[in-house]
């Protein structure tokens, strides 16, 4: 009977190579990077989108937060390509969780190295973010919704209290009042207000063409060069945040994915156009009621706001007819 070695003698060349007395280590698969971005979709669920010079992914995934959703993200692109070795390109708070456990995590996911994205990552952040924004994307606008729209935008600070306010030629408008921190938000808290502002226009109307009036040069300067793709904030303005992506980081992706429908221009101030002085009026009622700490009840503070609203786009579309 013959007997045959169920492992058979290696073939000449085949196995490591003896070099010098030591084993030839085969060589490393070649690392692909990624920027991955994530978005909550709400109710638990999370977009991601994964975006590199050779590849790009998008998925869904379900976690208890921005920190888990990148991990749940990182798993499931390592599972759709589990040949590559891929480094990871994030913007996440510098004390998330996911960097002090790094060390843990890709021990346990062989092929991911997770790091601080950087501006080398800044333009797949960017396409990865537009990708987001195109799978959340609402319901194709009626003819209505296309109807070109003059917003005005405005800031306003007491101390360490900020506001902001817009209001469109539609009537629309928004206000908010918050504390903040120089040590975040840096030395220019009425620029990093007026840039909230804008923001959150660009949020709440989301298919018109918009020209945005702003009496702030420094802002307009800041969100051209956001529409042109540089990677800019105001000066000692962090990133670092416990809750999640720093706003105007999202601001800045935002504006420029949408940069096709927004022209923005300056105005000055105090010169008796109705949109910027609603607007104005808008963000000192938020700054005031923050401040103030319930001098204004929730009732009176709505009434108010959508008083000057209304009376402000009114006064502008008769100037305008």
């Amino acid at each position: 009977m013959r007997i045959t070695d169920s492992h058979p003698c290696p073939t000449p060349g085949a196995g490591p190579h003896r070099t010098s007395g030591s084993l030839r280590r085969p060589t490393p698969r070649p690392m692909t990077n990624v920027a991955l971005a994530v978005q909550h979709a709400g109710a638990g669920r999370y977009v991601y989108c994964a975006c590199g010079a050779d590849v790009e992914l998008a998925g869904r995934v379900t976690a208890a937060g921005t920190h888990i959703a990148v991990l749940e993200a990182v798993i499931d692109v390592l599972r759709r390509e589990p040949r590559r070795r891929i480094r990871f390109g994030v913007r996440l708070p510098a004390g998330s969780p996911l960097w002090r456990h790094r060390p843990e995590i890709e021990a346990l996911l062989p092929g991911a190295l997770i790091e601080f994205a950087t501006c080398d990552d800044a333009l797949y952040l960017r396409i990865a973010h537009t990708r987001i924004a195109d799978e959340l994307a609402p319901p194709a606008p009626t003819a209505a919704d296309l109807t070109p729209v003059t917003v005005a935008t405005d800031g306003s600070v007491r101390g360490s209290i900020t506001g902001y306010g817009w209001l469109a030629s539609t009537g629309g408008y928004g206000l908010l009042g918050f504390p903040h921190r120089r040590c975040q938000i840096g030395t220019d808290p009425v620029l990093v207000a007026e840039l909230r502002a804008i923001d959150a226009a660009v949020r709440h109307i989301r298919h018109a063409p918009m020209t945005i009036v702003s009496d702030s040069r420094s802002a307009v300067r800041m969100v051209r060069r956001w529409m042109a793709g540089d990677c800019v904030l105001p000066d000692g303005y962090t990133t670092d945040r416990r809750s999640g992506q720093a706003g105007l980081v999202e601001a800045q992706n935002r504006i420029h994915a949408q940069r096709t429908r927004i022209d923005i221009q300056w105005q000055r101030g105090r010169q008796g156009d109705p949109l910027n002085e609603g607007a104005d009026a808008l963000a000192r009622l938020a700054s005031r009621r923050f401040a103030s700490k319930g001098e204004l009840s929730a009732t009176e503070y709505h009434q108010r706001a959508a008083g000057l609203a209304t009376a402000f786009a009114a006064e502008f579309r008769r100037s305008a007819a």
